[in-house]
């Protein structure tokens, strides 16, 4: 047998995270084409280039130690209060006054009484991983807590403030005259403050209206009560961290409306967007179905890095105390409460702050790198990375 090398072509070297993103979308694609027959066919191309995309992704160890964090930051957020040892507000110190700022790996023991079964303590040794806090509470469990606190306010914030901003800036940039002059007008007062004076001086005047809001609307209040994982008689309390999510909401889709009215300005001058107006294509399926996914590149990365920029402002306004209030779980209160027994209580500060830490650095190497791929500059290097030559072997 010869080898004749008659022609050479590039092909992707995969890895596992390779075929595991090929699983990922291969599922999207056949969801997309049982609901929409032919979807695939129609978007081969764009499908391809995802597949791309991913792999480039995959080469770059900053994106997936970033993914790797932010998976473990979500899987907390969703199991944690569940899996915890103690609930967030259960005062050990009541069962072992040894709980009281105890210090990370002590063994305390909760003998069976009433107020144990009241709490769902099972009797017995049990040890405090992280320490405890000044009200015997184990900081282990309410890190766990705190995550899904975390988790919530991040989804619910990005679920509606940038997309006002996004809708701002597609009327703005599409229209433009005194449209876009009206929109940057009220989008620069906002602007003119900065976002976390802004924040704070809303969470400090809602929670009154907010409270009268939950009291009127009991099923609102049992949805947002599960969401956070918290217990019924802590619905007051929970009216301050919901005023937090509305004042996020109302500080957070400026940036958004001004990235988004730039890329519109542009793209609204493209042949594609010509043409759909000459075959009198509806103004809004122009803005939503052209327009829009063709600036989604830059406005997806504003996206990832804001996740993290939501936990940290969140956790600064807890931390400033017009956020979470006691007994709820968060890791900006958890720290402004340990900061008076610093430093002799420092696992108060060091733990909850490293959470916060990790998770925001997750979501921020994932949006560096999102950056790089979706950067047609920076994303050639990567892709050189994915290619390899193979000779073509053919039988005598």
């Amino acid at each position: 047998m010869s080898i004749a090398a008659e022609e050479l072509g590039e092909v992707y070297e995969k890895k596992v995270l390779d075929k595991l993103s090929d699983a990922v979308i291969g599922g999207f694609v056949k969801i997309a084409e049982t609901l929409r027959p032919g979807w695939y066919r129609r978007n081969k191309s764009r499908v391809d280039e995802w597949r791309l995309m991913a792999y480039a992704f995959n080469r770059s160890p900053p994106g997936i130690i970033g993914m790797l964090l932010v998976l473990g930051f979500v899987l907390v957020a969703l199991v944690g209060p569940y899996v915890a040892p103690f609930r967030y507000d259960t005062p050990l110190q009541f069962f072992d006054q040894n709980s009281y700022l105890a210090p990370p790996g002590t063994v305390i023991s909760v003998p069976n009484s009433t107020l144990a079964q009241n709490f769902g303590i099972k009797p017995g040794n049990y040890t405090l991983l992280l320490g405890g806090d000044d009200y015997g509470r184990d900081l282990w469990s309410r890190i766990l807590y705190g995550a899904r606190t975390s988790f919530v306010v991040a989804i619910l914030v990005m679920m509606v403030g940038p997309w006002i901003g996004i809708a701002i800036g597609l009327i703005a940039g599409y229209y433009g005259g005194k449209i876009d002059e009206l929109l940057m007008r009220i989008t620069d007062v906002f602007l003119a403050f900065p976002g976390l004076i802004l924040a704070i001086a809303f969470s400090a005047v809602l929670p009154p209206r907010i409270s009268a809001f939950l009291e009127s609307h009991a099923t609102i209040r049992s949805l947002l009560l599960t969401l956070f994982a918290l217990e019924e008689q802590h619905a007051g309390a929970m009216a301050y961290l919901v005023s937090v999510v509305v004042a996020l909401w109302l500080v957070w889709w400026p940036g958004y409306a001004r990235l988004v009215r730039g890329s519109v300005l542009s793209a609204r001058e493209n042949l594609y967007v010509e043409a759909a107006r000459a075959l009198g294509v509806p103004t809004r399926w122009i803005m939503i179905r052209h327009i829009l996914p063709n600036i989604l590149g830059p406005v997806l990365v504003y996206l990832t890095l804001d996740f993290g920029g939501v936990i940290l402002t969140e956790a600064g306004l807890s931390f400033l105390g017009v956020g979470a209030v006691p007994p709820i779980a968060d890791w900006g209160r958890i720290v402004y409460d340990g900061a008076n027994f610093f430093p002799n209580a420092w696992w108060l500060v060091f733990f909850p702050g490293l959470a916060t830490l990790l998770a925001v650095l997750g979501f921020n190497l994932i949006g560096d790198t999102l950056r790089d791929v979706l950067d047609p500059k920076t994303r050639r290097s990567l892709e050189f990375k994915l290619k390899k030559r193979e000779e073509v072997v053919e039988g005598e």
